[in-house]
């Protein structure tokens, strides 16, 4: 993606694991350091921690903590209407949970499916909400992203709206 135009974000990732009771990959808090809140073609919309400098270390956390109650609160309660055969992810704060790292405005949520133990090993559970589905990649978020980039992903013009273009892939 280039140069962010941006001084490179100081982030203290242990606090993730305080907050959300786990370590996040590498290629997410990469991203997030070089590139702070992402934003792609205006649709995909990257949930991170908050990054105010000077503002309280304990705070960091909480935009994902609460984005990830929301999202654990409305897959619980999905699995109770759509007739879902089983739990295939748990609901966040479950452990080995679905933990969701974005979402666009077509109703997805990009999220890790958490269930292994080393975060860099994490596949991208699509839950596609408006069309009751769940779409697995196996491969990390980064890989997940340049297959929907470069349209090498199954309805990858479903997930991202490429009429926006390549200039509104940024920092927000």
């Amino acid at each position: 993606m280039g140069d962010s135009g941006r001084e490179r974000a100081e982030v203290d990732w242990d606090g993730s694991i305080d907050r959300l009771g786990v370590r996040l990959p590498s290629d997410y808090r990469e991203l997030v350091e070089r590139y702070g809140c992402l934003e792609f073609g205006g649709d995909i919309r990257f949930a991170s921690p908050v990054l105010e400098p000077g503002g309280p270390e304990e705070e960091t956390f909480n935009s994902l903590y609460y984005f990830n109650k929301d999202v654990g609160e409305m897959l619980a309660e999905w699995y109770t209407w759509d007739g879902v055969s089983g739990r295939p992810y748990e609901p966040f704060p479950a452990k080995g949970c679905l933990l969701a790292w974005a979402n666009n405005t077509g109703c997805d949520y990009f999220c890790w499916d958490t269930s292994a133990g080393d975060p860099d090993e994490w596949p991208v559970v699509v839950w596609r909400f408006s069309i009751s589905e769940m779409v697995r990649f196996d491969g990390g978020m980064a890989e997940f992203l340049a297959a929907v980039i470069e349209g090498g992903f199954p309805d990858a013009d479903e997930y991202l709206d490429r009429s926006m273009g390549p200039g509104l892939w940024r920092s927000r």
